[in-house]
């Protein structure tokens, strides 16, 4: 299920205005850059979405960056689940990837109407714990709780990435280690 050659990595609506009521924003960040990082490393595909943004802004720093280096495809949205816009779910399905890492805002919202609805699809659906938030812990806690009643794996980033690095002292471990440590 976590096999890097058949994972693609989602985030959804990291923006400007919503972040800025996030729980554990800057955690949240950090993780979810090293998603971005390892996703690079491996050559998986990247998808982020930005619910309105006319409204509540771009993706924030230092991830909108990220993203426009590395390629990432970006995709506005109106609906709560990134899977209700046919864009999204097209380039989804032109992935040809199997395993869905989702990351980003809101994990009660958001993120969970887009996980109910990937599964429904077929996919494995993979919750990146430590980066994924909410506004309030309550919510981030209840949704939490529904992936795991839902059977969807929920894993810390760290885990996901040292599980597709498999060895350490590689250049890939090195690299992406620097992040972990916050020496990069």
């Amino acid at each position: 299920m976590f096999d890097k050659k058949d994972c693609l990595l989602v985030v959804i609506d990291m923006q400007e205005k919503l972040t800025k009521v996030m729980k554990n924003l800057d955690s949240t960040t950090k993780n979810i850059r090293l998603l971005i990082e390892a996703a690079k490393e491996f050559d998986m595909p990247m998808i982020y979405t930005e619910q309105y943004p006319k409204g509540l802004g771009e993706t924030i720093e230092p991830l909108k960056s990220l993203f426009e280096n590395y390629n990432a495809k970006r995709f506005d949205k109106m609906s709560f689940s990134a899977l209700k816009i046919d864009e999204i779910k097209e380039a989804i399905e032109q992935s040809n990837k199997k395993t869905v890492i989702l990351t980003g805002i809101e994990s009660h919202i958001c993120v969970l109407s887009t996980a109910v609805d990937l599964k429904a699809q077929g996919y494995n659906v993979v919750i990146a714990k430590d980066a994924v938030t909410s506004r309030e812990e309550d919510f981030y806690d209840t949704a939490m709780n529904f992936y795991n009643g839902y059977n969807i794996p929920v894993i810390p980033s760290e885990t996901l990435v040292f599980y597709w690095i498999e060895f350490a002292g590689t250049d890939s471990f090195k690299k992406l280690q620097k992040i972990i440590l916050g020496k990069a």
